[in-house]
């Protein structure tokens, strides 16, 4: 192992000779300080299940200020503190089980704006981890947890308000940025997504941290396009916004959706009094039945709608100004 990047970079590192200790990999290590991006440069960093320290120690190369590396293996620990010798950057070594390390950080006041978790794979510790730093209250605000699991686990359970937000598979890992943040869905058929479709993401977007959105099965339409298809028209739709968003597929009802990812706002469009009227029903059900909130927003140009966009698109009319522009050669060429 080395360290990646930073004003330490080139400088390698020792393993623990415990073969049950799995440090993660050069090429999953860069591609994970990719995803963070801004987040490390003048950060408070935990590394709770720290190993080799591989993780924190690349945090402090690349400018974070402060590091707290914790395990519950004083050989891991031994190994830490060896490759910390070979770098000169405020730090602090903690021994004990990772609950106990996050209570002594809650009574000491710390917060910290990245906490790792890379636990052993496929005991639940991961999921008891994120929770006990959420009860703990020790991430900052804007704050991420990151979390590598084994591929073929399940994901991590997490506590009410937080979220994955993002999720990368390398190898047989997989890892997960968790935050706190707000949460609505944006539903509908997407046959196919439009820029009205995409007016409603960004303005979910300005009041929300996150933004799902949820391809539903409607049983009074015939869709142009496969699930498939649909799922990838959105995502291109989406890929130039600044924001967190997540395309899913559901088979059942909305309530039950956000029920399962704790989500309790839809925002949907109006175009018509119709629609209104429609929406409004559609509105008072998911309340009622599912405690689900709507929010309805006036389309921004009422005369986009996925079924015009499928009537041009039969016709071999222009897409201008109705779809992404990244999309309307892809349509056009169906």
């Amino acid at each position: 192992m080395r360290i990646i990047a930073g004003r330490f970079k080139g400088r390698t590192l020792l393993s623990p000779k415990n073969r049950d200790v799995r440090p993660t990999t050069d090429r999953v290590k860069e591609s994970l300080f990719n995803l963070l991006n801004d987040k490390i440069d003048g950060a408070c960093v935990l590394d709770l299940f720290s190993g080799s320290g591989a993780l924190g120690i690349e945090a402090l190369s690349r400018g974070a200020a402060y590091a707290v590396f914790a395990d519950n293996s004083r050989e891991s620990l031994a190994v830490t503190e060896a490759n910390l010798k070979k770098i000169d950057a405020p730090h602090s070594v903690e021994y004990g089980d990772f609950s106990k390390v996050v209570a002594a950080m809650k009574s000491c006041g710390r917060k910290f704006d990245v906490v790792f978790l890379d636990p052993p794979y496929k005991k639940g510790i991961a999921a008891e981890a994120v929770a006990a730093v959420a009860e703990a209250g020790i991430l900052a605000k804007d704050g991420v947890i990151v979390v590598e699991r084994a591929r073929d686990d399940v994901p991590t359970a997490l506590p009410s308000g937080y979220r994955i937000t993002d999720s990368r598979p390398y190898g047989s890992s997989e890892i997960e940025l968790v935050k706190k943040c707000t949460a609505a869905a944006v539903t509908g058929t997407f046959d196919p997504f439009t820029l009205g479709h995409k007016y409603l993401v960004e303005k979910a977007a300005k009041i929300f941290d996150m933004v799902y959105v949820v391809i539903l099965v409607n049983p009074d339409k015939q869709p142009m396009a496969n699930v498939e298809k649909r799922i990838k028209y959105a995502k291109i739709s989406l890929r130039d916004l600044p924001y967190p968003t997540r395309v899913d597929f559901f088979g059942g009802l909305a309530i039950d959706y956000m029920k399962q990812n704790n989500i309790e706002y839809i925002v949907r469009g109006v175009r018509s009094e119709k629609d209104f009227e429609y929406e409004s029903r559609m509105a008072r059900y998911n309340y009622v039945n599912g405690g689900v909130k709507t929010l309805l927003f006036p389309a921004h140009d009422a005369s986009v709608s996925s079924g015009e966009v499928r009537e041009r698109i039969a016709k071999h009319g222009s897409l201008t100004g109705f779809v992404d522009e990244k999309l309307i050669n892809i349509l056009e060429e169906r």
